[in-house]
């Protein structure tokens, strides 16, 4: 009885810990919002997806990549943004509460996967530094698919870790499901098989009596994942497969990204100074070795260690930086930290925690300059889309249009698309205001946006607005030739700046 009792205290205690972590998740992941809300093309576009699908037109293919217009992920992403739709309409910030709610319940997933390897005081301070994950702050604000693919990941190493480390036959399927749901949300997880086959191969040993139904039921869940894949290969010709296979044809090896990408889980996760990553990163692999070569916990050190190869392996192999090329790859280095403070801590208390608090000093620091931003360079190539910054540019212009028609134009990322800015007048405009402005110009075909243009300057309203973006990634040139068509027909009465973004009242000349 008495051992009964003892045990339900501990529970009770891990389950009031993981509760409070999970607040601290959350507290982290909505500080700022809704200011730093993201909102871009990408955005935009996918949104337009969703709500074509809500529309009866069921998509088999995601949304284009930037790498290949012949390689999309998986459609999956797409559907949760119908459904998001579906019940709460089409404001982006209801988006934005899904991914950081979505995000911040990687904490279970970490602690399980910690817990399980070594223990429950490792499970606990492992979850603690992904809740307070400068990282994975800045994953929950890129409303788009390559983030969903973080908890997949974890999926897929917790069934990993039940099968090595637990012999539970069904690690297998949940690792098979976790795999599968990564490559739906991003093809670029095709990669880190490699380092999956390594793993298992390594911890073979590990590995329990399989039953033919056991790995019967692991491929059709993976292959249901990847169905999706399929049927699109069979309609469009095998284009996926050719792209790829052509692709790795002249490939190499992006030594460069793939150190950049390490460096950066070290600048992230334990010390922003770019001068003295190196030596950090340096410990790191002293720390693997020992634990592989010196310790009882070998089997777990290779783990760990792979794990963390996997997540270089996109960067290695695509040339990539992104960091929704390694998601959830730093988990392992969290775990690897907290096994470290869990040792130092039975000889030095004082010592343990100084270094616990210093992680979770640079991870605060972290977010304390770039949060309130949005995300950063390495994740957009447009930092400063923040929403409430465009709704207040909507606001300017319909004010001072004072109810009567009005065209706009924009220079915009990508150039001489509307999407962006057709679906803000759609939603927040429409909504707001009761009606929508004319497009100055004929924008490219082929892009979700439902404004009328008109292509004849003369016949446009005498209220005329322009709109500029943030302008990283446009040329000098686009630049040059988008004031000089504007300045021929119109001349800037006012111009006014919300945040990054500005808005020039202009009238016929």
């Amino acid at each position: 009885m008495k051992h009964f009792e003892k045990s339900l205290g501990k529970n009770k205690f891990i389950i009031l810990s993981l509760a409070a972590i999970f607040i601290v998740a959350i507290i982290v992941r909505f500080a700022y919002f809704p200011k730093n809300v993201y909102f871009s093309y990408d955005q935009a576009r996918d949104f337009y997806f969703a709500e074509d699908i809500l529309k009866g037109d069921l998509r088999i293919i995601g949304p284009p990549s930037a790498a290949s217009d012949k390689l999309f992920p998986g459609p999956l992403s797409l559907y949760i943004y119908a459904f998001i739709q579906f019940l709460f309409g089409k404001d982006p910030e209801t988006y934005s509460i899904f991914f950081r709610l979505y995000n911040a319940l990687g904490i279970f997933l970490v602690y399980l996967i910690g817990s399980k390897l070594f223990d429950k005081k490792v499970g606990v301070l492992s979850a603690s530094l992904y809740a307070f994950s400068y990282e994975q702050s800045q994953y929950t604000l890129l409303m788009s698919h390559q983030p969903l693919a973080v908890l997949s990941v974890l999926i897929m190493y917790l069934g990993l870790t039940m099968l090595l480390f637990e012999k539970k036959v069904k690690g297998l399927i949940v690792a098979a499901l976790g795999l599968g749901l990564s490559i739906q949300f991003h093809y670029v997880y095709i990669f880190i098989i490699p380092s999956i086959f390594a793993l298992l191969y390594v911890l073979r040993k590990q590995i329990p009596k399989l039953k033919t139904k056991n790995i019967l039921t692991a491929f059709i869940l993976f292959s249901v994942c990847l169905s999706t894949y399929v049927v699109s290969e069979l309609k469009f010709n095998f284009r996926f497969i050719t792209t790829l296979f052509s692709s790795s044809a002249n490939s190499k090896l992006y030594l460069g990204e793939a150190f950049y990408a390490t460096n950066r889980f070290v600048y992230d996760s334990f010390l922003a100074d770019y001068k003295y990553t190196i030596y950090v990163l340096f410990l790191i692999m002293v720390v693997f070795a020992y634990f592989i070569f010196r310790t009882k916990f070998k089997e777990k050190g290779m783990f760990l260690f792979l794990w963390f190869v996997g997540g270089i392996l996109p960067s290695l192999l695509s040339g990539t930086k992104g960091y929704y090329y390694s998601a959830s790859a730093s988990v392992s280095l969290l775990i690897l930290f907290s096994i470290i403070i869990v040792f130092v801590y039975r000889s030095n208390k004082v010592l343990a925690c100084v270094l616990f608090l210093a992680v979770l000093f640079n991870n605060y620091y972290l977010m304390l300059n770039q949060n309130p931003k949005g995300p950063n360079l390495e994740i957009v190539i447009q930092p400063g889309m923040l929403l409430p910054a465009e709704k207040k540019a909507i606001d300017y212009i319909y004010q001072n249009a004072k109810q009567k028609s009005f065209s706009v134009n924009a220079l915009s990322v990508p150039l001489n698309i509307n999407t962006t800015w057709s679906y803000l007048f759609e939603w927040y405009g429409k909504e707001n205001y009761g009606y929508i402005p004319i497009w100055s110009v004929k924008p490219a075909e082929g892009f979700p946006g439902n404004l009328a243009y008109e292509s004849s300057r003369s016949k446009l309203p005498d209220t005329q607005f322009v709109i500029i973006e943030p302008l990283n990634g446009i040329r000098d040139v686009d630049k040059a030739k988008f004031f000089a068509e504007e300045s021929y027909f119109t001349k800037i009465v006012e111009e006014k700046e919300f945040g990054t973004i500005t808005v020039q009242k202009r009238e016929k000349i």
